[in-house]
């Protein structure tokens, strides 16, 4: 099966093909692929990742129009996508309107073709905006229905996902390169006293996990805080104060696995409902994380859930339980890494295969 990714951009702007000597992971991140993302599908099914604006190839003509229209020219040539027998279609805020208009033109234009569906932002922050913008609600919707097969990555959004849409929507977990990750394990009494707490505190309730970190830090003074800066986003550490605490520059993420590695518990009180990029981290490295509502969270870390209504005194105890019975914080580890295998690039590939394989029957 001839398999592509399509996105609207890139960071490169070129199509990329994933070749076994240089699969997406072992990449440079600014100027070939994503490690983790839509790239992971890429290579899992080794395929090509192919941004729209590499086959609109924008001109000055093509501009002017967009300028005036707010669309690009209508017919841009689609040859290129002519061999291939199922695309994955990202749709996301910024550039939904195109994506529409490209699943429409695919579906008349290659009627066997299977295309798939796939949002890029969290439910629940495509909510956020769907309130903010009713009608960008609409958008979607009109996206889901022109393909063949939805996805969402978060098994307790399917349903709601489902409710919007005549197609059909799979819960897939996205592909993770697993062997690779794992490589970074470290036992519990390999790592350092560090809890680690999530910086983007411009998301709701990020800074509730900040609460927790500094009371978990009184309980436990030989602990000290980290917290991540992202460049271009605002960190607010005010509830910090008073706790010894570290901020931390951005990482790629290769040498973000190895912080991670490192730390003994991360705090992500993200309830935007996602697969949880920072769940799956920890489940490879074997770090415990608590707080969020993502899927990872649920999936792999089942032993320790989470939702927006839990109480900061509920994750305080979970934490305390892991810092301080070395059994349970070790199992936790181990059965989040056992879970994490089934999401590597092998089985990823068979389960989206499968579902593909079924809508091209149909």
């Amino acid at each position: 099966m001839k398999f592509a990714v399509i996105e609207y951009s890139s960071k490169t702007g070129a199509i990329w093909k994933h070749t076994s000597e240089r699969p997406n992971y072992l990449c440079d991140p600014v100027k070939e692929i994503d490690p983790t993302s839509f790239g992971c599908y890429v290579s899992a099914l080794q395929g090509e990742h192919i941004p729209l604006l590499a086959l609109i190839k924008p001109n000055f003509y093509k501009k002017v129009i967009k300028r005036l229209s707010g669309s690009w020219p209508g017919q841009y040539d689609l040859s290129y996508l002519e061999p291939f027998d199922a695309l994955l279609v990202v749709y996301q805020i910024s550039d939904g309107h195109e994506m529409v208009r490209l699943v429409k033109r695919l579906k008349k234009e290659f009627p066997d073709k299977v295309i798939v569906g796939v949002p890029t932002q969290p439910w629940g922050l495509l909510e956020i905006h769907w309130n903010k913008n009713p009608q960008a609600k609409s958008e979607i919707v009109d996206f889901m229905n022109a393909c063949d097969v939805f996805l969402t990555i978060v098994k307790s959004t399917q349903e709601r996902w489902q409710a919007m849409t005549k197609t059909p929507v799979e819960y897939l977990p996205q592909p993770y390169p697993v062997e690779y990750a794992e490589r970074h394990f470290l036992s519990r009494e390999r790592k350092d006293n560090v809890i680690f707490v999530a910086g983007v505190t411009d998301r709701p309730n990020i800074i509730k996990g900040h609460r927790i970190a500094k009371q978990l830090q009184q309980e436990f003074p030989e602990y000290v805080i980290h917290v991540t800066k992202i460049d271009g986003m605002p960190l607010d550490t005010s509830e910090l104060e008073g706790s010894p605490y570290k901020v931390m520059p951005f990482e790629l993420w290769q040498e973000h696995l190895w912080s991670m590695s490192k730390v003994k518990l991360v705090i992500n009180t993200d309830y935007t409902q996602t697969r949880g990029r920072v769940q799956v981290d920890c489940a490879a490295v074997g770090t415990p994380s608590i707080g969020a509502d993502s899927d990872g969270q649920i999936d792999l870390f089942s032993d320790l859930p989470a939702d927006s209504k839990q109480t900061e005194e509920e994750l305080l105890a979970q934490a305390r339980r892991l810092l301080i019975e070395p059994e349970f914080y070790d199992a936790v580890a181990q059965k989040a890494k056992e879970r994490l295998r089934a999401c590597n690039y092998e089985e990823s590939a068979r389960r989206l295969t499968a579902v593909i394989q079924r809508f091209r029957q149909q």
